[in-house]
């Protein structure tokens, strides 16, 4: 009787070749399906240390607000808006003794741009800083540094808040004194918006 051989066991070449082409598409969906999604972390990541930074320009725009003076405590206008730069005389928060600071914010060639200057200690001090600002807005100082920049916001447009009486008007209501300002982002249409009034936050 005859007995059958068993044939060898294995896989041919194009059964192989077949495994590999498959293996191989595999593995580069899934290696880009990663690249996706580490870009995509990446992306959220970024998106929120921008957005960080966009509330920190808020939280100190309101806060340099609220501490802006009146305008009877240095007998000189409380703020100066031109075509590019706003300023106005705050209080200085960090010391216990009566002082002033000047802030600013403007749009320079390299974005956003906060300004401050030194500690103003006394009224000449304040004044002598002060007065070119009230002449030209949109002088550049030298007398200030920069605290904070921005290079995302290249646009600022400012709106003086005030009830101020006309000339030759009296008005016996305190006096405002604040912003509406909005700032524009690159490569996106959606600005930043704020609105303050001197002593407070609208």
């Amino acid at each position: 009787m005859k007995q059958k051989i068993a044939s060898d066991a294995g896989f041919t070449l194009m059964e192989v070749m077949v495994a590999m082409i498959v293996m191989a598409v595999v593995g580069l969906l899934a290696w880009r399906g990663m690249d996706v999604m580490l870009r995509s972390k990446e992306n959220i990541e970024a998106r929120a240390k921008q957005d960080a930074i966009y509330f920190q320009l808020a939280r100190q725009f309101e806060r340099d607000c609220q501490e802006m003076i009146t305008g009877t405590q240095l007998t000189v206008p409380p703020y100066s808006a031109g075509t590019k730069n706003i300023w106005w005389l705050r209080r200085n928060s960090e010391t216990k003794l009566t002082s002033w600071i000047v802030v600013g914010y403007g749009i320079t060639p390299t974005g956003l741009q906060r300004w401050i200057s030194r500690p103003l200690n006394n009224q000449s001090d304040a004044l002598a800083v002060w007065q070119p600002l009230v002449r030209d807005p949109d002088l550049a100082s030298s007398d200030m540094k920069v605290s904070l920049e921005i290079p995302e916001i290249i646009t600022q447009q400012a709106n003086v808040i005030t009830n101020m009486p006309a000339v030759g008007k009296g008005n016996d209501t305190p006096l405002l004194a604040g912003f509406n300002i909005r700032w524009g982002l690159k490569n996106t249409p959606f600005p930043i918006t704020r609105s303050c009034l001197a002593g407070t936050s609208l």
